[in-house]
């Protein structure tokens, strides 16, 4: 497992190879001293974003669904080239006090 995600293996691939669950598998990496990668969306997760965005969805939302943070979803998007909406509960807050 060790050489398999040092050689740039994903936890998911591992998990499956070896049938185990994606954390069981990063628990043992972490126990065996492997420093792990911070995690991204793949392919598939990456389109969901987009459609999602793109139909109105919130990355708050996407992120619920994909079981990742709004973040890690923000980040993603981004770097698919979507633009971003205004946020609209900033764009209908009135600014300063009163």
């Amino acid at each position: 497992m060790v050489a398999a995600y040092e050689s740039r293996a994903s936890l998911i691939s591992i998990a499956r190879e070896h049938r185990l669950g994606k954390e069981t598998v990063r628990d043992l990496l972490v126990d065996a001293g492997v420093r792990i990668r911070r995690q991204g969306l793949d392919d598939e997760q990456v389109t969901h974003a987009v459609r999602g965005y793109e139909s109105g969805l919130t990355t708050r939302e996407i992120a619920r669904e994909l079981g990742v943070g709004h973040s890690m979803v923000w980040r993603a998007l981004k770097r698919a080239g979507v633009e971003s909406r205004p946020n609209a509960r900033r764009a209908g807050r009135k600014l300063g006090r009163g």
